[in-house]
């Protein structure tokens, strides 16, 4: 074997290597997020804290959810903010301007994204995400210096028709629950959700989940999309 060829074909086994260890890792990957998104769907119900960090907007809300799509935040900061999903409608209320925006959900609208940490939610992420490693599998600081342990994976888009077009999840190394959040949108603008103090099957009412906004405030109907489209 000539000396030009054996260094060619040295380097067509390291690239194959290297590809084999990649499709591995794919695989694990893929295989890890499945556990998730397992683990969340043996969860009837949970409350969490909230914080939503969008640039130097920072916003905090206590969390309700219970499967399969009831949602709702009562927020803190802005003070008075309320998102509610009852399954049918999602409603935001605005109390800086007497504002209820209402949107009646598609079975297929990706409205439901707002659910990320729920089974539904990572059900969408597998069909419309390709999931990997960021950047390597096993235990990493949830940030620099902390001693909280998370899995960092990322979820990209498959397709131009997503909300989100990167996701970025830290996921509890030990309970499998999603700790962190970071969305990267179309204009590459990131939006962080931090989840913390969880408390599953807490049997949570489906009254929480239904809200009436203040007589006194406008509705705007349909801001997301045209039900009949």
């Amino acid at each position: 074997m000539s000396i030009p060829f054996k260094s060619r074909f040295t380097a067509v086994l390291i690239m194959l290597s290297a590809l084999s260890s990649a499709v591995s890792a794919q695989e694990t990957a893929t295989s890890f997020f499945e556990q998730v998104s397992e683990r969340y769907k043996s969860i009837q119900d949970y409350t969490a804290d909230l914080v939503i960090t969008r640039g130097d907007t920072v916003q905090t809300a206590k969390v309700w959810y219970k499967s399969p799509n009831l949602l709702r935040l009562d927020f803190e900061e802005p003070e008075g903010m309320v998102i509610a999903v009852d399954g049918d409608l999602l409603q935001v209320w605005v109390p800086d301007y007497s504002v209820t925006f209402s949107q009646p959900l598609r079975r297929d609208s990706q409205a439901q994204m707002a659910t990320l940490t729920s089974s539904s939610g990572l059900e969408l992420i597998k069909k419309y995400y390709t999931i990997s490693y960021d950047p390597v599998p096993g235990r990493v600081p949830l940030d620099p210096g902390s001693s909280e342990e998370v899995i960092k994976i990322k979820a990209e888009w498959k397709s131009n028709n997503e909300g989100f077009r990167r996701l970025k999840m830290s996921i509890d190394a030990d309970t499998r629950l999603i700790r962190r959040v970071t969305g990267v949108t179309t204009t590459n603008e990131e939006i962080t959700f931090d989840f913390t103090n969880f408390v599953l099957n807490p049997d949570i009412p489906d009254a929480r989940f239904q809200y009436d906004s203040p007589p006194t405030g406008n509705t705007i109907e349909n801001f997301l999309f045209d039900p009949e489209s």
